[in-house]
C-alpha cells in the first residue's frame, strides 16, 4: 500500500475549514466516543439537508490510515484516490451509529480499533502488520443518502443494465459457436472434447477443472490443478444447480462450455465478484468419477 497522505483529502478539509461559515457549517472540535471502539468528531454538517435513517443505504467516500508495526503510516482505505465512492448501508456493523448522527454532504473524522474493525465489519482478525491495538483514522463524506423506495429504484436500475449487458455478450457468444444445446432448465452447454468414458449419477464423487468467466470473457475464478482438482458430489446441492445439472450431462474426461443463467448460478442475491442476475460461462473438464458405493 502507499504510505501517503491523499492530497486530494487534505485539500478536501483546508477548502471546508476556509469557507466555514457561522449558520452553514457546524463543526466540532472534539472527539466523542461510542461503542465497538470508536470515536468521531464532525467536520461539517449541514442540518438541514437529507436526515440518515436506520434503513438507508449511503454512498460515501473515505479515507483510512492505520499505523503499522513499525510506527509508520500505512493508507488501508482510499476511495478519493480511485475516484469511486462506494455504496454501504446504515446499518454496517462498525460504522452506523456514526452514521445515523450524520446527514447527507455532512463529513467527519472516525478513529476506530483495528482490531474491532475487521472483527465486527469483515469477521476476521486484524491482518499482521498493523500494530498490536492501533487506531484507524478515517475521513468520511456521505456523498449521496437513498431511502427504501430509492433502494430498490437503484437495485432496479443495476438489474436492468446488468440484464441489458448480458443480453448483449450472450448474444455475441452463442455467435462464436455452434451446436450450442438448450436444457429446459435454460442451462446452455457444448462439449468441446469427447470420450465414450462412463456418466455420473448422482451422489458421484467427481474430480474437475473449470475456469468461471463473465460472459464479457472475464476470468473470475479457476482450477486447472491435475493432482488438486475441484472435489464435489453431484446432484446433492454442493454447488450451483447449473453445475449439478451440467456435469450430468457429461462423460468421464469429457469437456465442455456451460452457459449458465443466473437462476441456475447466484441469482439476485449474487456472491463475491459475482453480481446479481449474472450468467455465468464455465469452461470445465470432468476428470474422474468414484461412484457413490452406499
Amino acid at each position: 500500500m502507499k504510505k501517503v497522505v491523499s492530497i486530494l483529502i487534505l485539500c478536501f478539509f483546508v477548502i471546508s475549514s476556509v469557507f466555514a461559515q457561522k449558520g452553514k457549517w457546524v463543526t466540532t472540535n472534539t472527539f466523542t466516543k461510542l461503542s465497538k471502539g470508536v470515536s468521531y468528531k464532525i467536520v461539517t454538517t449541514s442540518p438541514n439537508n437529507k436526515k440518515i435513517k436506520t434503513d438507508d443505504l449511503l454512498l460515501i467516500n473515505l479515507f483510512g490510515i492505520g499505523k503499522t508495526t513499525k510506527g509508520k503510516d500505512t493508507v488501508m482505505f482510499n476511495t478519493y484516490g480511485s475516484g469511486k465512492p462506494f455504496y454501504i448501508p446504515v446499518n454496517e456493523p462498525t460504522f452506523n451509529e456514526v452514521f445515523l448522527i450524520l446527514n447527507k454532504n455532512d463529513s467527519a473524522i472516525l478513529n476506530i480499533n483495528a482490531d474491532s474493525l475487521f472483527t465486527n465489519s469483515f469477521g476476521q482478525p486484524a491482518p499482521d502488520f498493523l500494530a498490536k491495538n492501533s487506531i484507524i483514522e478515517f475521513n468520511i463524506k456521505v456523498e449521496e443518502v437513498f431511502d427504501e423506495k430509492e433502494v430498490e429504484e437503484l437495485r432496479e436500475s443495476e438489474r436492468a443494465k446488468i440484464a441489458a449487458k448480458d443480453s448483449l455478450d450472450l448474444k455475441e457468444l452463442l455467435a462464436k459457436h455452434k451446436d450450442i444445446k438448450t436444457t429446459v432448465s435454460g442451462l446452455k452447454y457444448i462439449i468441446t472434447k469427447s470420450t465414450t468414458g462412463k456418466s455420473p449419477q448422482k451422489g458421484d464423487e467427481v474430480e474437475m477443472n473449470y475456469t468461471g468467466m463473465f460472459l464479457d470473457g472475464k476470468k473470475f475464478d479457476e482450477n486447472l490443478n491435475i493432482e488438486s482438482p475441484f472435489t464435489f458430489k453431484l446432484g446433492l446441492g454442493q454447488v450451483i444447480a447449473g453445475w449439478d445439472e451440467g456435469i450430468m450431462l457429461l462423460h468421464e474426461g469429457e469437456e465442455a462450455k456451460l452457459i449458465i443463467p443466473s437462476d441456475l448460478g447466484y441469482g439476485e442475491q449474487g456472491t463475491g465478484p459475482i453480481p446479481p442476475n449474472t450468467t455465468l460461462v464455465f469452461d470445465v473438464k470432468l476428470l474422474k468419477i468414484k461412484p457413490n458405493t452406499k
